[in-house]
């Protein structure tokens, strides 16, 4: 699973949600690395979010992997963050002052005015999943390229943690890889058989910063 890649709002601290800004020209370049990361491994399929940051990045995978087609699939997008797309730090604090210190102690998607809500973001994310996993079959290799707050709550029901709980430990920057192996059968993801191979392996990215 792929991170997409930075956009002119993650540059700047703006929160996204499912609206859709462009990429950055970092962002752009992001892709790039992340395709030749990539490209020499066998994949067998290749899904991707329909908002133009993942769709943009998995375009660039596509391309070295010919024969290879990007299918998008919009149960792959970000958490619905309603009246809070678009705002900052700075916004956050002068529209919603009491929500936001309440967030800052405790988050949850729950809190968000107008949002998707936790319940309904991990039954879209669990159930797209579960579709994919599905359709590729137990010996597959399959990318998927989507956003931050699809991966952590994957990852969340891995290992357990409640759909309403942000209290969550993992980084995952942009176009950074997270890789899991196991079972097709979503009933077999909540044990040893699913395993986390890598979360946040961002080698590609460690690599360019040491040639510039």
């Amino acid at each position: 699973m792929i991170r997409h890649a930075q956009t002119v709002w993650n540059a700047t601290g703006r929160i996204q949600g499912q609206a859709d800004p462009e990429l950055s020209e970092v962002g752009r370049e992001q892709c790039e690395l992340v395709a030749q990361r990539l490209a020499a491994v066998d994949l067998d399929a290749l899904y991707t979010s329909d908002l133009s940051r993942a769709s943009e990045t998995a375009e660039a995978i596509a391309r070295l992997h010919p024969g290879l087609a990007a299918q998008l699939d919009s149960d792959l997008r970000e958490v619905d963050l309603g009246e809070w797309e678009g705002a900052d730090r700075d916004s956050l604090q002068r529209g919603w002052p009491d929500l936001f210190a309440q967030w800052l102690k405790s988050p949850s998607w729950d809190m968000v005015p107008g949002g998707e809500g936790s319940a309904a973001f991990e039954d879209r994310v669990v159930r797209c999943f579960g579709r994919i996993a599905a359709d590729a079959g137990d010996q597959a290799t399959v990318a998927v390229v989507t956003h931050i707050g699809v991966l952590r709550c994957l990852l969340s029901k891995i290992v357990g943690i409640s759909a309403g709980s942000l209290r969550f430990p993992w980084a995952v920057d942009n176009t950074a890889l997270t890789v899991l192996r196991g079972p097709v059968d979503r009933a077999r993801w909540l044990t040893p058989e699913m395993e986390i191979v890598a979360i946040n392996d961002n080698l590609h990215l460690r690599s360019a910063e040491r040639v510039a």
